[in-house]
């Protein structure tokens, strides 16, 4: 039972289905209508039901009882610690003081609850101190008021054992008093001190609960008024049942849920010292003619003196606990492991990819992609999809943003060894699977296939000497719910969805070409043949470079940046390179380790465009705000959208959005611009909008209904910076140091997963205690569970 409770107190938060802050709102579901307070099993989303509010009192419980159980058992440590000590040496004293024993007896009629109160009461209530700083200033009270009561119990047991007969032999033989009491005496109260323990966290539990009733939580009391309420910060368990306790005439089980846990708390520890006490009895009878109601199990042994102890020795009740310790263990490892697998939006796929490339004199592009694609989903698949972006450049294409066309032709494609069929429709790539493949887990497909690029393109393009292989290899699409997640290929907004993949890339390119890419470590500069890789990236960036200038400087960490650039603009290289390595060093301080060890700048015709570890960007406009702006956006996005992944075409404001949220905090926090300044650009964005007369516009919306830019760039930035300005006073001293830490938090829980607007708006109303109706003003919330 103990260890049940043990468990539950340590993993208790990763087994909780809903969070602290999570409430239910009122819904239609299945033909019901759901609305707080739920009765118990009313859902199977809230087994033990609802407090009035909506919260989940299984969630309250499974947070609560660590609390319950881990203050208890540090007061009982503090006050067994010193209460022993002091009384060890109090109980050898020749004689003990009149007024010890007077206070002693005077201290056990005190009801220390009262005294507990009164220092309590003035910091508890809407308290200005933080919640460790509240209980451990409980756990210090607690335990000095304690200690007095232990000294009497362990000087009275000492005195009776000081008084034996081989106590005086040692004295005798000139043990002092420390021996003797270390010795002697102490291994005699082993077992008596485990058994006072564990009797005295029931006594704190006890405690905790009496200061409930008087409205005093142990982590501070939240008080509401209209009505008056009193709600415990930290749901520990004496603390649920003291602020529920006036259910007892209606919606019974917000009372009886807690209390119990509360009750069965109790019981097992007071269960468990009964047990080993009668298991300490039974182990050392002496006397099996005498009756004493206890059969003698284990017979004392002498020490046997020059025999060497054995590191193990076999025994029932060791393999039992060693059993039970490997259980518990493996157990807490496995709710960890499962409460991270259930963080963001699953897919049922995974590709990893194996290239070949090879580049003739001609510009000309020929290469051999060996893809690994695994099904982790429990659906058969008929088919494998994959974009094929160079084949929507071909002749005729209608893109306004490409000047140039490309050939892309793919020559033969095979399916575990086996020539397979396929079908090419603009970037869609779908490959039919034979009977015998479809119940696979794993399929290694093989494609041969080349491509040319065209002159001046969007992201896949060649500009002058350089060619830039932007999306260049079959790309397989994510099997989500049931289906391929593919959507067409759009002007402007990324539309491809690719899960995170490992990569090795051999290349072959003609003298004189320099090659940059998403790999971490890049041959040197003229070198035109290699092999690289990557690890959990969701794309795969080449740039195959001739004539340009090199620069290099280094961020924290020894992260290496590299700008490569050539002298026609008004650029300055030296500059903009500063202005990485400020921006990245910021972002490695504030939201976490830069996930690659070297992160390469492109300056060139063409667009601000992002890739995991290397950014393009255009120096030939005119604002050099933007181009300064665009330098750290793109940076960011190494965090969000390199890291933490979402569905660009149908969710591409979560990292759009996100991203132009920490480039502007880059400028208000980091370099103390004036707000209106540091999110200048998604003011101006939102003031087109107003301009143009667009009206109100949600910005989860998939990319062909976005009406404006502004919707996905500006207006998330904005209204995130309007809540955290709300409601920074929860987690923080001032806008600035809440917001990073936010980008912090975020990024740290979604590292390599997916985000869509779902997890985004649940992550973020447990953040700051908002409900969904918080975001309405730009987010659709109406399709949060279609």
């Amino acid at each position: 039972m103990v260890a049940g409770l043990l468990f539950f107190s340590i993993f208790g938060p990763y087994l909780a289905p809903h969070s602290l802050t999570s409430a239910l709102e009122t819904q239609y579901t299945n033909g019901k209508v759901l609305a707080p307070p739920l009765e118990p099993f009313e859902s199977t989303s809230y087994p033990l039901g609802t407090d009035k509010w909506g919260y989940d009192l299984f969630s309250m419980i499974l947070n609560g009882l660590r609390y319950t159980v881990f203050i208890a058992a540090a007061v009982t440590m503090i006050k067994m610690a010193f209460g022993a000590i002091i009384g060890l040496y109090a109980g050898t004293l020749k004689r003990t003081p009149g007024w010890l024993i007077a206070f002693e007896n005077a201290w056990s009629y005190v009801p220390l609850f009262l005294i507990l109160y009164f220092f309590l009461a003035p910091i508890s209530f809407n308290s200005s101190l933080k919640q460790n700083v509240l209980i451990a200033y409980f756990i210090v009270i607690a335990s000095i008021i304690s200690i007095p009561s232990i000294v009497s119990s362990v000087r009275l047991k000492t005195a009776e054992l000081y008084k034996s007969v081989y106590v005086e032999a040692a004295k005798a033989l000139g043990a002092g008093k420390h021996r003797v009491i270390w010795k002697h005496i102490f291994p005699q109260l082993k077992e008596t001190f485990l058994v006072m323990f564990i009797l005295e966290i029931v006594y704190v539990i006890a405690l905790m609960g009496q200061l409930a009733l008087l409205n005093i939580f142990v982590g501070g009391t939240i008080m509401r008024f209209d009505p008056i309420i009193y709600l415990s910060a930290t749901k520990e368990l004496s603390g649920l049942v003291g602020q529920a306790r006036l259910n007892i005439y209606g919606n019974t089980h917000i009372l009886v849920a807690p209390l119990a846990v509360l009750l069965y708390t109790t019981v097992s520890f007071s269960l468990l010292a009964n047990g080993l006490k009668n298991r300490f009895q039974s182990n050392y009878q002496r006397t099996p003619w005498i009756r004493t109601g206890h059969e003698p199990f284990i017979q004392p042994s002498r020490k046997q003196y020059g025999r060497k102890k054995k590191f193990w020795s076999f025994s029932a009740q060791k393999a039992a606990f060693s059993a039970l310790v490997i259980a518990f263990a493996g157990a807490g490892i496995y709710v960890i492991a499962a409460k991270d697998a259930n963080i963001g939006v699953k897919s049922g796929s995974r590709a990893d990819y194996n290239i070949d490339l090879k580049m003739n004199g001609d510009g000309y592009f020929t290469a051999n992609a060996n893809i690994q694609v695994k099904n982790q989903s429990n659906k058969e698949w008929e088919e494998l999809v994959f974009y094929f972006i160079p084949n929507v450049f071909a002749e005729g294409h209608t893109f306004d943003s490409v000047e140039g066309t490309s050939e892309a032709v793919i020559g033969k494609v095979t399916v575990n060894g086996q020539k397979a069929s396929f079908k090419l429709k603009g970037d869609t790539l779908t490959i039919k699977l034979k009977p015998e493949m479809k119940d696979k887990s794993r399929h290694n497909v093989k494609i041969e296939y080349g491509f040319t690029v065209p002159d001046k393109g969007s992201r896949f393009s060649k500009v002058d000497t350089n060619y830039y292989l932007a999306q260049w290899y079959p790309m397989a699409a994510v099997y989500q719910k049931g289906k391929w997640n593919k959507e067409p290929y759009m002007e402007g907004l990324e539309t491809f969805h690719t899960g995170f993949s490992n990569f090795k890339v051999s290349y072959k390119l003609p003298k004189g070409y320099t090659l940059a890419s998403t790999a971490d470590k890049d041959p040197a500069e003229g070198k035109n043949e290699g092999n690289i890789k990557a690890k959990k990236v969701r794309d795969f960036f080449i740039a195959v470079m001739k004539d340009m200038e090199v620069h290099e400087t280094e961020a924290r960490d020894g992260v290496k940046i590299r700008l490569f650039s050539k002298s026609n603009h008004d650029k300055d290289p030296e500059a903009s390179l500063t202005l990485a390595k400020n921006a990245l060093t910021f972002y490695q301080d504030h939201i976490g380790d830069y996930p690659h060890e070297q992160l390469d700048i492109v300056l060139d015709d063409g667009q601000f465009m992002e890739y995991p570890g290397i950014v393009t960007i255009n120096p030939y406009g005119d604002d050099k705000r933007f181009y300064d702006i665009s330098i750290v956006h793109e940076i960011a996005h190494q965090y969000f959208y390199g890291v933490v992944a979402n569905d660009p075409y149908n969710n591409a404001w979560i990292d759009e959005g996100i991203t132009e949220f920490a480039t502007s905090m880059y400028f208000y926090a980091g370099q103390n611009q004036a707000e209106r300044q540091a999110f200048g650009l998604s003011h101006f964005r939102m003031e087109a909008i107003e301009e143009a007369g667009l009206g109100r516009h949600y910005s989860n919306v998939p990319v062909n209904e976005v009406k404006h830019s502004g919707y996905i760039y500006g207006q998330p930035a904005l209204e995130i910076l309007k809540m955290i300005q709300e409601k920074y006073t929860l987690k923080g001293e001032s806008p600035k140091e809440v917001g990073m830490q936010f980008l912090s938090d975020y990024y740290q829980n979604f590292r390599y997963k997916e985000v869509d607007t779902k997890e985004f708006i649940s992550y973020t109303k447990d953040y700051f205690s908002v409900p969904t109706g918080y975001f309405n003003n730009w987010i659709d919330t109406s399709k949060l569970n279609s």
